[in-house]
Order: C-alpha cells, then structure tokens, then sequence
C-alpha cells in the first residue's frame, strides 16, 4: 500500500549483509563477520548526529529505559515520576525494575507538566522520566531545575523524538 512501504531495496540489502555472515550478535566473531559491523557503524552514526560522544544500540526503546533505570541503581520501593500521556513502555520499564510509576499531568504539547510534576515530588523520588511525545520536545529547562532542586535523576525518553532539537541541541 502506497505511503506504508516499511522496508526499501536498501534496507533489505543492508539486512541480507548481515544475514549472510551468520553472525546476529554485537559483538565478537570477527572473521566470520566479514568486516559487517552493522550496529557498530550504527552507534557510531547516531552518536555524531546527536552529538554525543557514544551511542549504545538496544534492542527497544524499552530495553533502552530499563538498562538507564538500572544504571541509576533505581529498584523496588523508588518512585519514578513520568507522564500519563505516553506509550506502555515508559511504565512498564519503571515497574520492570520494581519502581512505582508515579504520573503527572500533560500540558498543551502532551509532554510534561513541569507544575504538576513539582506537585508529585516525595521523598522516595528517584528520578523523572519526561518523554518527548510524537516529536515534540518537552520542558526540560523548567523539568531539569525542579529535579536539581531536589536531587532526582533526569532520564529523558526521546524515543518518538530521536531526532528533535531543543535550544539547537539533541
């Protein structure tokens, strides 16, 4: 169906380059890769668009979140703040971990409330997590002062927004 093409002749030739070395792991078999570092030249890629010194491929947004939260050390009892507005994956990542989803309110962009997001701040709040919703990004100026104020990690979900800027920046 016209407008719903997934998958072009390029993509599908990228693919079989994998396929064809056998070898669907990120790391190791080096001769049997054949010089096929598909992942690699992907990181490699995405970092220097964003400008990030690193970029670590996952297998999911999901997957994404839940290896963040767990870098934190974020676990069972902590709360995680994050918007009632946003795909499965952000909550369930939270509750994945053991954490309690706690949600705020959306504003006129469907991102973050950052007033409410004050509002639902306690002391078992471990980190916010406000997702860029369907490529707009969200306040994080505002979002960022009230988690340094009150000594909460900042993981951003950019996953519908991988590409947007803020102030000029990814």
């Amino acid at each position: 169906m016209p407008g719903f093409e997934v998958f072009g002749e390029e993509e599908k030739q990228q693919a079989l380059e994998v396929f064809d070395t056998g070898v669907l792991f990120r790391y190791e078999f080096g001769e049997q890769r054949k010089g096929v570092y598909k992942v690699r030249e992907f990181e490699q890629a995405f970092a220097k668009y964003t400008g990030a010194a690193h970029a670590q491929a996952v297998t999911s947004g999901t997957a994404a979140l839940k290896v963040a939260l767990a870098a934190l050390g974020i676990g069972i009892g902590d709360e995680v703040i994050t918007q009632g507005f946003t795909f499965v994956a952000t909550w369930e990542a939270i509750l994945d971990v053991g954490a309690v989803p706690v949600f705020t309110e959306v504003d006129q962009t469907l991102n973050m409330d950052p007033t409410d997001l004050e509002k639902k701040i306690t002391s078992k709040t471990r980190a916010i997590i406000p997702v860029h919703m369907l490529g707009a990004p969200a306040r994080m100026k505002e979002i960022k002062e009230i988690a340094d104020k009150y000594g909460v990690h900042v993981l951003e979900d950019t996953a519908q927004a991988a590409g947007a800027r803020l102030d000029g920046q990814h």
